[in-house]
């Protein structure tokens, strides 16, 4: 399931809306059920569903499921 980089930067920009504190990219990994993405300031799990709307179509994905991302 390799996605583009940009996806995983345009998601962190999106979360960071929400909580600026979330720090930049520092790299990601794949997991069976999607991915982890490292942070300068934190460890981030992301499901497999919604990496796929935000390289599909970022505007399937409801602002709640953004903010329980970091919560």
């Amino acid at each position: 399931m390799p996605l583009p980089i940009f996806i995983f930067h345009e998601l962190l920009f999106r979360i960071q809306q929400y909580d600026p504190s979330i720090g930049s990219y520092v790299s990601h990994s794949y997991t069976k059920s999607g991915a982890v993405i490292v942070t300068t300031t934190r460890t981030i799990r992301v499901s497999r569903g919604l990496l796929n709307k935000q390289f599909k179509d970022p505007t399937l994905i409801p602002e709640a499921a953004l903010q329980k991302i970091i919560a």
